[in-house]
């Protein structure tokens, strides 16, 4: 079955460090190179993965940490030859991994110390195989599609390369279990994202929903966010522009400074009834209604 390779960042005999995605293609053991440590995001297909101590089946939406040596037996293919078979794969050379974090390697993962302690180790595992979370899922998806232009893309690559690898070597208890610290840093992202989101909004509720826009406020793609954000609240970019605009407009009315057409043209409704008519289905009654309840406030 044919497929394709795109390499995303680095080349590895140069750089010492790569990140390419491949779709099938040719045998899954011709991409994981000897004297290299790899970290495999599986997002379709399934494969094994055999080594001296190595044992690994990869089903979709799972991934896992390894270490292949420069010689004992090694072995990696696709379960169903036939099926299609997406992934990323992030490697480095020992000599990288030395370079870049040599300096702290007793807060690395033991099996990892014992390779740069000895320069030469067993083919081994750093991580058991594991589901993929939904933040690393849509964090695959990222790397695949950066939310940055051409020009910006390889320092955008090397900042995310150096935070997955630093996430994932270091503390063994987070390689051994769900790899919590991993999942909050990027949940703290995703907040961080929501959060810009929602001021932008504000900052243009009289504005028609321009989503290419607000992406490129916030440093993101386009579909990406709009994924992110209704996965996040609940609710698509457009509900919650929607909601914003009702909020203000119900405080407009109830400050009694602003009648109906007012409030509906503040923020951003050139429509009465379109006005009317989405105030309703947020707040359970009429723009008017609001406006009586604060004449009978008063009185």
């Amino acid at each position: 079955m044919s497929g394709t390779s795109r390499r995303l960042y680095g080349e590895l005999e140069r750089d010492g460090v790569t990140l390419v995605q491949h779709t099938t293609g040719r045998r899954l053991v011709d991409y994981i190179s000897t004297d290299a440590l790899h970290i495999v995001l599986n997002l379709e297909g399934q494969a094994i993965i055999f080594g001296q101590s190595l044992r690994l089946s990869l089903t979709a939406g799972t991934m896992t940490v390894f270490h292949r040596s420069t010689d004992g037996m090694f072995s990696a293919s696709r379960l169903q030859p036939d099926e299609n078979h997406h992934y990323l794969i992030l490697s480095a050379k020992t000599s990288w991994i030395q370079q870049t974090f040599g300096s702290k390697r007793e807060a690395l993962h033991p099996n990892l110390v014992q390779i740069l302690n000895s320069g030469k180790a067993s083919t081994t595992s750093l991580s058991q195989v594991r589901s993929m979370s939904l933040a690393e899922r849509e964090l695959a998806e990222e790397l695949v599609s950066p939310p940055v232009q051409t020009a910006a893309a390889p320092f955008w690559y090397m900042a995310k390369v150096i935070e997955i690898f630093t996430l994932h070597l270091f503390t063994p208890q987070t390689l051994a279990s769900d790899s919590l610290p991993f999942c909050s840093s990027i949940k703290k992202t995703q907040k961080e994202r929501i959060e810009k989101c929602i001021a932008w909004l504000k900052d243009h509720l009289d504005e028609p929903l321009d989503l290419k826009s607000l992406a490129q406020s916030i440093g993101c793609a386009t579909h990406y966010l709009s994924r992110q954000f209704s996965s996040s609240t609940g609710m698509t970019l457009k509900q919650k522009l929607r909601q914003l605009r009702i909020d203000k407009a119900t405080n407009l009315l109830r400050d009694g400074d602003y009648n109906v057409t007012e409030a509906a043209m503040e923020v951003g409704y050139n429509s009465l009834s379109h006005f009317t008519k989405a105030f309703i289905e947020e707040k359970g009654q009429k723009p008017s209604d609001i406006i009586a309840e604060h004449r009978q406030n008063l009185a």
